[in-house]
């Protein structure tokens, strides 16, 4: 559902105001209480019960997606509607991040970690093929109030699913620092800054929302002004992006290993931005095609190994605050969607989308120079190991 609110919103929003900068804003409004709240609900699931956190996250996301189904269906939807929803839908994503990856570590341990998140990223990545194509078709025929009808739906369903969770304690070890929010959130930022493999994976996860991910908010703009295509044909461009992501997951899930986790990491990243370069620059919708498909697939690998890298390097007690930490830096995005769609609003949606990739690629490159030894890295298998005794 948030990759068909993705399209289906772009489309919507373009077409109700005709302006790349508010398809622009309202991508900030989704992804900065990301930024804003990561770190505290990261604390906030170490300390209570993960699942009800889950729970009301997707409840609430259910009544969130009615109103704003009510409004569009009764004819008095407007632009601060679109906003306030997509806001409300911010807080909720930011929750369910830190949540729903401390319970998949929770549920399956260190040693089956890699291929949990593999196969976690897998369904993910599969929902961006059947999310834009969904909001193309209902763009093209329903309307964006049947977009918003089946996030009410789903979530609701979600609800009651992650209700029926077997319960699953996650550890809650004295670390130390028991005085208070503060002493604990600063436990998590000391771990952080104390592993050089977390840091330089944070440093290229900002670079990658800032001047990567954004490029997503522009592909409506650029499949109507610059590719000459409809809704639909604009959601097959992001869901052959999805169906390379999905690919690349289940191939990580069956053959990564701890060694290579970091290059992997890097090497999915720098193809990524190089083929959003590619994207910005192709004249037609048959040659964006095939390039939209090696960049996911090239994604996957950022976005898969991401959360493994943290969570094998992070103590259980402390993992939803370090997850904290890596959902406000992925909460950077929203920096990335202002700036991509004032460089569209000026120089067209194309040049944005070019300027941003090749910022980002020479970024990239410049932190894994400036850390050669983060391509050869291993994640802390020390923690693994206790972990797994624990």
């Amino acid at each position: 559902m948030r990759w068909m609110e993705t399209v289906a919103l772009g489309i919507f929003v373009f077409e109700l105001t005709g302006s790349p900068f508010w398809v622009a804003v309202v991508g900030f409004l989704r992804m900065i209480p990301m930024l804003l709240l990561g770190p505290t609900i990261g604390l906030i699931s170490d300390r209570v019960d993960r699942k009800i956190l889950m729970v009301t996250t997707l409840g609430t996301l259910s009544v969130v997606y009615v109103f704003m189904a009510l409004l569009v269906i009764s004819g008095r939807i407007e632009l601060w509607h679109i906003c306030i929803g997509a806001t409300l839908a911010g807080v909720m994503w930011a929750t369910d991040f830190p949540v729903r990856r401390a319970m998949i570590g929770d549920a399956v341990g260190q040693d089956r970690i890699s291929t949990a998140i593999g196969i976690d990223m897998a369904s993910s990545n599969f929902s961006r093929v059947v999310g834009p194509l969904g909001a193309g078709a209902f763009l093209a025929t329903l309307g964006v109030e049947a977009a918003y009808i089946t996030g009410a739906v789903l979530f609701a369903i979600g609800s009651m699913l992650a209700f029926s969770l077997p319960q699953v304690q996650h550890v809650r070890k004295p670390t130390g620092n028991s005085g208070g929010y503060f002493a604990n959130l600063s436990e998590g930022l000391k771990h952080v800054k104390a592993d050089q493999i977390i840091v330089v994976t944070l440093i290229i996860t900002i670079v990658m929302n800032i001047f990567g991910f954004p490029y997503q908010h522009m592909v409506p703009v650029i499949g109507s002004e610059t590719l000459k295509v409809g809704p639909l044909l604009i959601g097959v461009l992001l869901a052959t992006e999805g169906l390379g992501a999905t690919t690349g997951s289940l191939v990580i899930a069956l053959k990564a290993r701890p060694g290579g986790f970091t290059k992997i990491y890097s090497i999915g990243s720098v193809l990524f931005l190089l083929a959003i370069l590619a994207f910005s620059l192709a004249p037609s919708f048959w040659m964006a095609l095939p390039i939209l498909l090696i960049g996911g697939f090239s994604m996957s690998g950022f976005a898969t190994m991401q959360s493994i890298i943290v969570i094998t390097s992070t103590p259980t007690e402390i993992r939803g605050r370090v997850l904290g930490v890596l959902a406000a830096s992925i909460g950077t995005g929203p920096i990335g969607a202002l700036l991509v769609g004032g460089l569209a609003v000026w120089w067209g949606a194309s040049n944005a989308v070019t300027a941003i990739a090749i910022v980002g690629l020479g970024l990239t490159i410049i932190s894994l120079l400036i850390w050669p030894s983060y391509l050869r890295g291993v994640v802390n298998m020390r923690t693994a190991k206790s972990d797994i005794r624990d």
